[in-house]
């Protein structure tokens, strides 16, 4: 693909504002919902976890937003630049905290495990795995984005600022050095697989596991659900019983086990539900942004489409969360 027109420019430019708008609108609703109810919802771990992974996304989302602006003023071949090299690594040390959100939906798959398939009770979690939860998350995020400070790592990588050589002709996607010296950002290449790539694929392939443990314990529930309800039906006098005329001498406990393994079927597999649409926007959100810089890292070249794509979901995670979050709020 050849050098990109200024209209395309121009889009890539805009379309990260617009996306990252509503994704800054969408994390801070699911924060104001909690907040609000703090008192009853802070309570519990689902929130809490959500709680953090949506501040998370409202800050990577609002920097996003501001697209190529922090990008210094001048800079060859960008629309809208009007930054400098502090705006710069700002931007790009802010967007590099987007590896929180990918491990805080980890730490939320690994919730929906241990409550449905484990049936620890949210207690049990608050007190044995949670705040190891967000310890990970914070330690991990922070730390990896403190580490490209130093290293002068954030600077233009055309779409925003963030992990990239400069001058952009030193380095190429492979690693491979240009004619001229990396003044910043050298082996920039390397750190994108090191401390973002490389975990947020580690956390793809981890939360999809989970997912399978999931769906695995949903079908043996169900198995067992429906072969009780079948032994059940199957008693002689099971259409005959009256409740309200039990004697001493009629069975009473059929019933209500049945009942208390349904509802327990019942509710992992909204649990499960849940989980699958939030896995959904994890992957909706990360799918165009892997087959962007696998595209780049293969041949060396820019997508247009893809760049598009990039633009348009790389930002939206939090707008796509807000939907699931009040598609239904399950008791989790």
């Amino acid at each position: 693909m050849g050098p990109l027109t200024l209209a395309q420019k121009k889009a890539l430019a805009i379309i990260p504002h617009v996306t990252g708008a509503l994704s800054v609108v969408g994390s801070c609703s699911i924060l104001y919902d909690i907040l609000s109810d703090r008192n009853q919802k802070l309570k519990r771990p689902y929130y809490r976890i959500l709680l953090g992974m949506s501040c998370a996304d409202a800050i990577t989302s609002l920097w996003l937003g501001l697209s190529t602006w922090p990008i210094p003023l001048g800079t060859e071949g960008v629309y809208g630049a009007v930054g400098t090299t502090a705006s710069c690594t700002a931007q790009g040390f802010f967007i590099q905290l987007m590896v929180l959100s990918p491990i805080y939906n980890l730490n939320l798959s690994v919730y929906y495990l241990l409550l449905s398939k484990y049936q620890l009770t949210e207690e049990y979690i608050a007190k044995r795995y949670e705040k190891y939860m967000h310890a990970a998350a914070i330690i991990i995020g922070f730390g990896f984005a403190i580490l490209g400070l130093p290293l002068t790592l954030y600077n233009n990588a055309n779409l925003w600022c963030w992990i990239a050589a400069y001058p952009s002709s030193c380095e190429d996607n492979s690693g491979d050095h240009g004619d001229v010296p990396c003044t910043r950002g050298q082996n920039a290449w390397l750190f994108r697989w090191l401390i973002f790539y490389g975990p947020i694929w580690l956390i793809i392939l981890a939360v999809t596991g989970i997912m399978i443990m999931l769906t695995r314990s949903v079908k043996v529930e169900e198995k067992i659900i429906i072969e009780m309800q079948t032994e059940i039906r199957s008693r002689p006098n099971f259409n005959q019983i009256d409740s309200s005329a039990l004697t001493d001498e009629q069975p009473r406990a059929p019933a209500p086990i049945a009942l208390s393994e349904t509802y327990r079927y019942e509710r992992s597999r909204q649990m499960f539900h849940q989980a699958v649409f939030y896995l959904g926007v994890f992957y909706i959100t990360w799918l165009f942004v892997t087959i962007n810089r696998m595209y780049q890292l293969i041949t060396g070249e820019s997508n247009f489409p893809l760049l598009v794509l990039h633009s348009i979901f790389g930002p939206l995670q939090g707008f796509l969360n807000f939907i699931v979050y009040r598609h239904g709020q399950i008791t989790a």
